[in-house]
């Protein structure tokens, strides 16, 4: 027997979790303490609840494991909701571990600290699976089971509420549980995987669509090897990007956009849709048609939502695309000819864009960020730029704030990826608003070392907002900001800053920033007076 702190931490270590991001409180000091005892295991101390679940969603991103979070009761756990939000609609493994006021007080009404009645209900429809303690013999297998559940099938964001009693008590062991394989979803109907793989072989124009679960699943081999064979040319949802090294012949980039893509998707015969849940944000609301659709995914949760399959296939997505693969025939010099002349129509129209005023400053990142970089980038306009027009090349090169829309996600993020990924660069994009949900974190990335970049766009104003305002009501209302003086602000944390105000500048700041290994905030002045959904 062991205390509950111990048997959770115990199993965190068996599970291969290296970085716990978190809080100390009053109900979850007993797991702290056994975190203490554990040094294998690293923490970091955030400054806020929803900074740190920010970064585990990062870590878990860019690591393909877990990101655990710890927070405390109540009003500790119900700062994360947007960032659990955003990790339910990325498909990231976050673990949350949250504490509840003493079992046996639970649901009494009487004014106990921190009480919150029904505090699991919260995260019900913000996470893949909520596991609730309320017995000591809960503790072990509710722990496992919140592990498992993160990255079985469609990964996501997991809640496990551990009353602060439970923590302090003897808790029994127990075997590690049920096979993980049991998990993970069936394999496909084999007569509909004989209908796509005939619909493939049979069509002269074939588009692949992969979205943000082939990512999570590691499905890079598996993509380039369809689109060589099949000679279909690759669009991707955002959070996919790279997944095809976006300088391949065969890689178009962003499916939502207009021009050369979009005509190559209307003129397509079949699309295999890989790991892509179809969403109306990424798909729908773009108007984009998808004729003759192959919806490849884990399950049928997102099947024919907003587009009618032609065939269906869910299960175990990477193994349904390796079963295409064996049975696909080699394309032909009719695909490859069609692939070739959209490729070449792309081309020119990237001509034309790379000329424009916003793609320089992407270029200049692009040009500054090695190669197996990582550029992480919030909702602010040169960061919908960047989802149009920044190349990735491997998946994860650009982690984007797409699963909810959230502000704020990127500089937190970004700390979490560095973490994951120490030996990588990495470069964080945020707006000036954006950037004061979470510059607190400044003095965590400085505690623990953590160093790369933080480009924070300052142009005094919720700029997209104001737009929205201005193309629907003719004027701007409420979104223009009073901001600090952001490089001072980032002194006063122990932080070097500059200030730049162009793009040859702020590609020479983030170059110098990544190999200095610290971190520093780039001030970069500037107005983008539109976003590239309309005309691009």
């Amino acid at each position: 027997m062991k205390p509950g702190a111990e048997r959770v931490v115990d199993i965190l270590h068996e599970a291969g979790v290296e970085v716990v991001f978190g809080i100390p409180s009053i109900h979850n000091i007993r797991l702290y303490e056994a975190l203490r005892k554990r040094p294998s295991i690293r923490h970091i101390l955030c400054r806020q609840e929803a900074g740190a679940a920010h970064m585990a969603d990062g870590y878990a991103r860019a690591a393909g494991r877990p990101g655990v979070v710890v927070t405390s009761t109540g009003p500790g756990a119900g700062y994360t909701v947007p960032a659990l939000l955003e990790a339910l609609g990325s498909l990231s493994p976050v673990v949350m571990i949250t504490t509840n006021i003493k079992s046996s007080k639970i649901g009494k009404g009487i004014g106990t600290l921190h009480e919150l009645d029904r505090q699991d209900r919260i995260f019900q429809g913000i996470t893949k699976e909520t596991f609730v303690a309320r017995s000591p013999e809960d503790v072990v297998p509710k722990t496992r089971q919140a592990l498992r559940a993160a990255l079985s099938g469609r990964p996501g964001p997991v809640y496990l509420e551990l009353p602060t009693d439970l923590l302090d008590r003897q808790v029994p062991g127990g075997e590690h549980g049920p096979d993980t394989d049991s998990l993970f979803a069936p394999p496909g109907d084999a007569s509909e995987l004989a209908r796509a793989v005939d619909l493939l072989n049979s069509s002269s124009r074939p588009v692949l669509l992969v979205g943000t679960g082939a990512v999570r699943a590691g499905m890079a081999r598996e993509v380039k090897a369809l689109a060589e064979e099949l000679a279909a040319p690759v669009i991707t949802t955002v959070p996919a990007k790279g997944i095809l090294p976006e300088d391949h012949p065969l890689a178009f980039g962003n499916a939502a956009r207009r021009g050369a893509v979009r005509r190559m998707i209307q003129s397509a015969d079949v699309v295999l849709a890989l790991g892509t849940r179809l969403r109306e944000v990424d798909t729908k609301r773009r108007g984009i048609t998808l004729p003759r659709l192959i919806h490849v995914d884990w399950d049928e949760q997102w099947i024919g939502r907003n587009f009618p399959p032609h065939v269906a296939l869910t299960g175990d997505i990477v193994a349904l695309a390796r079963s295409l693969l064996g049975g696909v025939a080699e394309g032909g010099g009719g695909r490859a000819g069609w692939a070739e002349a959209f490729g070449r129509e792309s081309a020119q129209e990237q001509e034309e864009i790379r000329r424009l005023r916003e793609v320089s400053y992407l270029d200049a990142l692009r040009a500054a960020i090695p190669r197996d970089g990582v550029l992480v980038a919030d909702n602010t306009i040169l960061g919908y730029w960047a989802e149009y027009f920044y190349p990735s090349h491997f998946p994860g090169g650009l982690v984007p704030a797409k699963g909810s829309a959230v502000i704020g996600f990127a500089f937190a993020a970004a700390a979490g990826v560095k973490l994951a990924l120490p030996e990588r660069p990495v470069a964080a994009l945020i707006g000036d608003g954006g950037f004061l949900y979470s510059a607190q974190e400044l003095a965590t990335c400085v505690r623990h070392g953590i160093g790369f970049p933080v480009v924070v766009v300052n142009d005094g104003a919720y700029g997209i907002i104001g737009q929205l305002q201005e193309g629907a009501y003719g004027t701007a209302f409420e979104s223009d900001l009073v901001n600090p003086d952001f490089c001072a602000l980032a002194r006063a944390f122990g932080v070097s800053s500059v200030r730049v105000e162009s793009a040859d500048e702020l590609g020479r700041e983030v170059r110098e920033s990544i190999a200095s290994g610290e971190v520093r905030l780039v001030e970069l002045r500037a107005t983008f007076p539109a976003s590239p959904f309309a005309r691009y």
